[in-house]
């Protein structure tokens, strides 16, 4: 599946960029209404979440009556709209099918032992002081060995927020270190997809890619770790109520059985994610491993898990607590994401093939010149952008690597440096979106608005920093022959 969207990624790469660079729309729109459109469309979102409270899907459906009368001014028929629309929501088919399978598969791992088990092994052995720390690096560990965000705050990363709550760790500060951990990993794993992807649509190779970017992740990850376990040190107890937490272990071995068998899905789907298996194929059979396992270890019965599959996980142990844990999953409980992301891709797909995308950012690639720093704080604010606008890492890389990756090769610069700055940028400030379909889903896993886990996200603020640092000195920023 990696191949095939790397394919269909360089064909998008090649079409966006005859688009996007020739300017070649069907109707031309001005810098000021291209301006006016996205600030209404992103604005009515915005103010309708922020005033009324109302749900992420709830609002870019709404969207729709603002944002089509405005495109439609520009003379496009409403069926060409929809078809714009059409055209950039398949492009969250992958995701989407990801998004239920992980869904399905959670309540499956709660009902077999294993994330229940996951849990009951971190109370037992983690300290209140490093725990910070160790989800840090338990999640960097998953991530790096499977290249998959999504899969690792699904797995790991759910079970590190059932330890941090049950230890009274503030779950905004867990669920920043897991999501530190988690997109390590995406960037840094050679089996990721979207270092793949940065890798192929800048023109340089992948190991090229990996190692170029150690120079900027390696100082990032240090000083995230070493914030962690500051955090942890001075402002988390290190003697906590333990009455709470053998409460919680007590309730656990009276309702499962836990042995090392509990551990299996988690361990196959490692493997299969390591040997490159599709992530779909991997997280299917993993949750069928977890079927097999609930059913001839735990005692349920096929048909209360397919219902668990569909509706979530149930149960009422006495203890509130371990309820909160344990009643989770369940392919509905995706669904408020699944239509957030396909309508956040509905939207973004009008805005960019009518051209008010590339109408927007035409002045800022001029401001950018022969400046070596110039270009590279455009690419940082194009990837920005175009992340805000897409809601997708995926489609910010293919959209900015298809405007710059020409201004990079005339003016000497190597393609690792656009690959460095579009994973810099891209795939670590997906998550800082509140809208974007990174946050969306590092909401629904963990528990926590992205408002609130932003703050301790510190891997994914520093990268671009120490990427403009660079640029500026001309420390590791390495040239071509045209140079």
């Amino acid at each position: 599946m990696k191949d095939q969207t790397i394919k269909n990624a360089e064909n998008r790469e090649e079409v966006g960029s005859q688009e996007l660079l020739s300017k070649q729309f069907k109707h031309p729109v001005s810098v000021g209404y291209a301006a006016l459109v996205t600030v209404t469309v992103f604005g009515f979102v915005a103010l309708g979440m922020i005033l009324f409270e109302a749900s992420l899907e709830l609002m870019f459906l709404l969207s729709w009556i603002v944002v089509v009368p405005l495109l439609m001014r520009l003379g496009y028929a409403y069926g060409e709209l929809q078809d714009m629309a059409w055209d950039m929501a398949t492009a969250s088919f992958e995701p989407n099918v990801v998004l239920v399978v992980i869904g399905a598969m959670i309540a499956v791992w709660i009902a077999s032992g294993t994330i229940p088990y996951f849990i009951y092994l971190g109370l037992r052995f983690i300290s209140p002081k490093v725990f910070l720390f160790s989800a840090l690096i338990l999640s960097s560990f998953t991530s790096l060995a499977t290249g998959t965000s999504w899969g690792t705050l699904g797995t790991a990363g759910l079970a590190l927020v059932g330890i941090g709550n049950a230890m009274g760790i503030p779950a905004p500060m867990t669920a920043g270190a897991i999501i530190c951990g988690a997109y390590f990993g995406d960037k840094m794993s050679p089996l990721s997809d979207s270092t793949i992807l940065a890798a192929s649509v800048s023109g340089t190779d992948v190991m090229t890619h990996v190692k170029h970017m150690l120079w900027t992740t390696v100082p990032a990850y240090t000083i995230s770790a070493l914030l962690f376990i500051i955090l942890g040190f001075y402002n988390i107890s290190g003697s906590y109520d333990t009455s709470v937490t053998s409460q919680i272990m007590a309730t656990f071995a009276q309702h499962y059985r836990f042995s090392v068998i509990e551990l299996l899905p988690i361990l196959i789907v490692v493997l299969l994610l390591i040997r490159n298996t599709p992530s779909i194929i991997a997280l299917l059979i993993g949750t069928i491993t977890g079927m097999i396992v609930a059913i001839g270890h735990q005692g349920v019965t096929l048909k209360v898990l397919l219902d668990y599959m569909l509706n979530g996980f149930r149960i009422d142990t006495g203890s509130p607590f371990v309820d909160i844990l344990l009643n989770r999953g369940g392919i509905m409980s995706m669904m408020g994401a699944f239509l957030a992301i396909f309508l956040a891709l509905c939207i973004s797909g009008m805005l960019d093939k009518t051209g008010v995308l590339s109408t927007l950012v035409d002045p800022l690639i001029k401001k950018c010149g022969h400046s070596t720093f110039k270009i590279f704080v455009c690419t940082v604010i194009l990837t920005y952008i175009t992340n805000a606008i897409g809601s997708s890492m995926l489609f910010a890389s293919i959209v900015t690597a298809s405007l710059m990756k020409d201004v990079f090769d005339k003016n000497g610069i190597a393609p690792e440096n656009l690959s460095r700055t579009l994973e810099d940028a891209g795939t670590l400030g997906a998550v800082l979106i509140p809208w974007n379909s990174n946050a969306i889903y590092a909401s629904q896993m963990l528990g926590v608005a992205p408002l609130a886990f932003m703050p301790y996200c510190f891997l994914n603020y520093l990268p671009p920093i120490i990427d403009l640092i660079y640029a500026k000195t001309g420390f590791t920023v390495k040239r071509t022959a045209k140079a």
